[in-house]
C-alpha cells in the first residue's frame, strides 16, 4: 500500500528553515530598498546570473543566483512564495530522510550547477540565451526529481488535489519543462537552468549512478582502513605476545668482553 502525502504540514528541520529565511530575507532588503528607498537596484544586479559569469569571472554569481527573488513588479510575490512552497513542502522530507550535511550540500551543488548550465548553454544556443536570470526554480525542479526518486510509493496532492505517485510527479515536471522550451516562453529563471536541477536532482538522488558510484568508493575506502587497523592491531599483539620459552634478557649483564678478561 503506497504512502499518502495528504494530510497534515511538513515539519521543516534546520538546513531547509535556515534556506528558507535567507531567500526571504534577501527578497525583503531588495524590495524594501528598490520600491522604497529607491537603492539597491545595481547590488541586486550583482547577484543575478548573467554572461559575466564566465567572461569576467564573476563566479559569485554562480551561488547567488538563486537565492535571489524578483523583487518588485507583477508576480513578484508569487516568484518568491513558489520558491519558498518548493521547499517547505518538498524538501522537509529530504533533509529528514538524507540529514542536515547532504540535504545543505545538493542545494547548494544544485543550484550552482543549474545556473551554470543556464550560462553555457545560452551561450551555445541563441535560442536559449538569457542575459540576466535569477530565481530558486533550477532548486525546486532538483528537489521534485530527488523527492520523487527517494519516494517512489508515496503520493501528493497536485495542486491539492490530484494525487500522483512519485514516478507521477518526475513526469509532471520533466513534461511542464519541455512545453516551456517548446513556448519558448521566458521564465526569470531561463529555460535552461530548470533542466540543469532535473539533471542534478537526478545525479544526487538515491539510487542514481552518481550516488552508487559514490557509495561504493566509500565502502572500499573504509574497508580499506578497516583492513589496515586490523593489520596494527596484529602487529601490537605479536608485540605484546610473551615468550613461549619463559626466556627474558636481564639488562645490566656483564659483555662478552668482560668475560674473556
Amino acid at each position: 500500500m503506497s504512502e499518502q502525502l495528504t494530510f497534515g504540514l511538513p515539519k521543516p528541520k534546520k538546513v531547509l528553515i535556515t534556506a528558507m529565511v535567507v531567500v526571504s530575507a534577501l527578497w525583503i532588503f531588495f524590495a524594501t530598498g528598490i520600491n522604497w528607498a529607491g537603492g539597491g537596484v545595481d547590488v541586486f544586479s550583482l547577484l543575478t546570473g548573467s554572461d559575466e559569469i564566465l567572461k569576467s569571472g564573476q563566479l559569485w554569481r554562480l551561488l547567488t543566483s538563486f537565492m535571489v527573488h524578483q523583487p518588485s513588479g507583477p508576480g513578484s510575490v508569487g516568484h518568491l512564495l513558489t520558491t519558498l512552497m518548493g521547499l517547505y513542502f518538498l524538501g522537509s522530507s529530504l533533509e529528514e530522510s538524507w540529514g542536515p550535511r547532504r540535504f545543505g550540500a545538493f542545494l547548494l551543488i544544485s543550484g550552482v550547477f543549474a545556473s551554470l548550465l543556464q550560462v553555457v548553454v545560452g551561450l551555445l544556443i541563441s535560442n536559449l540565451h538569457q542575459a540576466v536570470f535569477y530565481g530558486g526554480l533550477g532548486v525546486i525542479d532538483a528537489i521534485a526529481i530527488a523527492w520523487g526518486l527517494s519516494f517512489k510509493d508515496r503520493q501528493l496532492r497536485l495542486f491539492f488535489v490530484l494525487p500522483v505517485s512519485g514516478k507521477g510527479f518526475i513526469a509532471f515536471v520533466l513534461v511542464m519543462n519541455v512545453l516551456y522550451i517548446l513556448a519558448n516562453e521566458v521564465r526569470r529563471e531561463g529555460l535552461v537552468s530548470p533542466f540543469g536541477g532535473m539533471l542534478a536532482g537526478y545525479l544526487l538522488a538515491d539510487g542514481s549512478p552518481l550516488r552508487r558510484f559514490y557509495l561504493q568508493w566509500k565502502f572500499r575506502r573504509l574497508q580499506s582502513q578497516s583492513e589496515s587497523l586490523r593489520g596494527v592491531r596484529a602487529a601490537i599483539v605479536r608485540e605484546k605476545k610473551p615468550n613461549p620459552a619463559g626466556l627474558r634478557v636481564i639488562k645490566g649483564g656483564k659483555s662478552d668482553k668482560d668475560l674473556l678478561n
